[in-house]
């Protein structure tokens, strides 16, 4: 004979075999006792957990032939005897009293029709025909609703066993004509004993720690516990005379990583160990483990801390006692604050690791800053440095207005031994004309760099007044009022008169946004949509450089370029040039970053995409 898997070798043959459900089992062998069997059952819950298995064995038991001729068995038994015709029929897979079909592939409608057809004859031998549906929630909305008058008054010899694992996607008017029943999760001792009882069995040597192994792997499942303790079998034992199974060969087929790894992060937290961390995400990455499962395992590690810190016992870690002592040992070196600080990190990073290039570099990062919140501020440098660059970025446009000869009479202080840049020359531009100046879409970036900033140590710089670079610019608003624009003349007072007050563009920008409301108001919201695109780059000489990093928007800009520039000075009160530039990088970067950034924005916020995430592993595919 050929060789039968253990799942469907030692599969339960009656209520008493089956695992975790004795809710279940116990409800529907009173109702076998009492005769008060109904015409439909839902059967829920995960994979694996017997839902198939109990529907058998309800089907075999209702058609018992010894349980229907003998009421003193049924009353004290109540179990399917496995003697009778009708039992031997149903173990041989000849009894025609008993008809399971998948859902998944038999969905239609026709496919309910012929069920109904087949409804009306008998069973051939006992009292009932069973019908067993496994998946149904893969049923149609039509054969659903096929199904429902037939469900709803079957014959009376005719019972509905539904089987599946997504109990909310049956629809309430079959649901509402049914018992519902829901399978629980097999805990952890009951899969290791089940485990334990089918080595003995098969003669196999296998111990406790790689059974517990066995069982965290299948997580409740026994079906997968099952199937993976027959892969175990196949990887450890190389014949029949040494059917020994050891722990690290039941480690090593199941890529588990062992907790000594995560102690070991753990240890490296507490003593402000960064090599130590180090060396554990490179023991993880050498030896091929998946970064994010080896974060959610060490969200579990902590999870147990937690576990130790309010019940003040270790009877819900699941682990070896071994481990457990060394939980004890090991938790007074963490608050419970800190514990859940460091999970709800780890639970951040943990979901964004695989949307990163550099998962990597993320990973060992997440683990240092595992160090860091134990350890706030160790190691970290003098910000003296830092505090000394900020004076400079805060003096360097104060020099360029210091410099303009109005502004320095407007502030009432002497200007610096620093010369004065050359005001722009106008002389040869009509004030009633708009300067306007275009490139072509090959702007380089010399055009979009900044004013140079002045050097820290050039004379005159620390006795700026910031009172009068302030008062300036509080001056410079939409509100306040502006002079018409001065007519351009051979005299540099003039000259310097037409772009007094533009000096930065970080004036431009000041009011930029009261600039977008007013063109709102004007009703000009498509020229609005492309200016929120762009950005105001640099301002030199009176020439305003504005970057579109949309091509289009580019484009729309060019064909309403003076309607723009004469917004701009309508609005701002001064004559100035227009300079629009296309940044192709950035447009091509902005694209590639939209897709990925919406997708992580929704599997930040979004219920439904962090439902998918968890459920069924979602992830952006390029």
């Amino acid at each position: 004979m050929s060789y039968q898997v253990i799942a469907r070798k030692y599969r339960p043959g009656t209520f008493a075999d089956i695992t975790a459900q004795e809710h279940i089992t116990h409800t529907i062998q009173n109702a076998l006792r009492l005769d008060r069997v109904g015409h439909g059952y839902i059967f829920s819950g995960l994979r694996g957990v017997g839902k198939t298995t109990a529907a058998r064995v309800f089907a075999k038991a209702v058609n018992c032939q010894k349980m229907i001729d003998d009421p003193l068995y049924r009353q004290e038994v109540t179990e399917p005897c496995g003697e009778c015709e009708s039992c031997r029929d149903f173990d041989a897979g000849t009894s025609l009293n008993i008809s399971e079909f998948d859902a998944a592939s038999n969905n239609s409608v026709d496919d309910i029709r012929q069920l109904r057809e087949n409804v009306r004859y008998g069973p051939q031998k006992g009292r009932y025909r069973v019908y067993i549906i496994d998946e149904v929630h893969m049923l149609s909305t039509a054969a659903f609703n096929a199904f429902l008058k037939t469900l709803e008054e079957p014959p009376a010899h005719a019972i509905f066993i539904f089987a599946t694992t997504e109990l909310h996607k049956i629809p309430a008017t079959i649901s509402s004509r049914c018992q519902r029943f829901n399978f629980k999760r097999i805990p952890i001792g009951l899969i290791q004993s089940q485990l334990q009882m089918i080595c003995r069995a098969e003669t196999l040597e296998i111990s406790d720690d790689a059974l517990l192994l066995i069982a965290r792997k299948a997580q409740g499942s026994m079906r997968d516990a099952q199937s993976i303790l027959d892969q175990v079998i196949a990887f450890s034992v190389r014949n029949d005379d040494e059917k020994v199974i050891e722990y690290e060969r039941v480690a090593e087929l199941l890529n588990y990583i062992d907790d000594d790894q995560f102690f070991d992060v753990s240890d490296a937290i507490a003593g402000n160990d960064p090599v130590k961390m180090l060396q554990v995400a490179r023991f993880v990455i050498d030896n091929g483990y998946d970064e994010q499962d080896f974060l959610e395992k060490l969200i579990e590690h902590f999870r147990n801390f937690l576990v130790l810190y309010n019940l003040r016992s270790t009877r819900l870690i699941e682990r070896t006692e071994a481990v457990k002592e060394r939980y004890q040992q090991s938790a007074g070196s963490f608050s419970a604050s800190l514990v859940m600080q460091m999970i709800e990190l780890l639970m951040k990073e943990a979901g964004e690791l695989k949307f990163q290039f550099e998962y990597q570099f993320r990973f060992e990062l997440t683990l240092l800053r595992l160090i860091e919140l134990a350890h706030p501020g160790h190691g970290e440098q003098p910000a003296a440095p830092v505090q000394a660059v900020v004076p400079i970025k805060k003096k360097a446009p104060e020099q360029v207005l210091k410099t303009t000869p109005a502004a320095s009479r407007s502030a009432g202080h002497t200007p610096g031994p620093a010369p004065a840049p050359p005001s722009p020359d106008l002389s040869a531009v009509p004030p009633s004309t708009s300067h306007l100046s275009i490139p072509d879409a090959s702007c380089r970036e010399e055009q979009l760099s900044q004013p140079p900033v002045p050097d820290r140590d050039q004379p005159g710089l620390s006795g700026v007044d910031f009172s009068a670079w302030q008062g300036r610019l509080m001056n410079f608003t939409r509100n306040s009022p502006r002079k018409p624009p001065v007519e351009s003349s051979a005299s540099g007072s003039s000259r310097n008169g037409v772009f007094e007050g533009v000096v930065e563009v970080e004036k431009f920008r000041m009011e930029w946004n009261q600039f977008l409301e007013s063109l709102l108001k004007k009703r000009q919201k498509v020229l609005v949509t492309h200016l929120r695109s762009c950005e105001l780059t640099s301002c030199s000489h009176g020439v305003l450089v504005m970057t579109c990093g949309k091509k289009f928007s580019y484009e729309e800009l060019m064909q309403d370029s003076a309607l723009l520039l004469s917004e701009i000075e309508s609005f701002y009160g001064i004559p100035v040039k227009l300079q629009i530039c296309y940044d192709a990088t950035k447009d091509a970067m902005t694209r590639e970053q939209t897709i990925f950034t919406l997708f992580r924005d929704l599997a930040e916020t979004n219920d439904v995409m962090k439902y998918i995430i968890k459920e069924f592993g979602g992830e952006l595919v390029y």
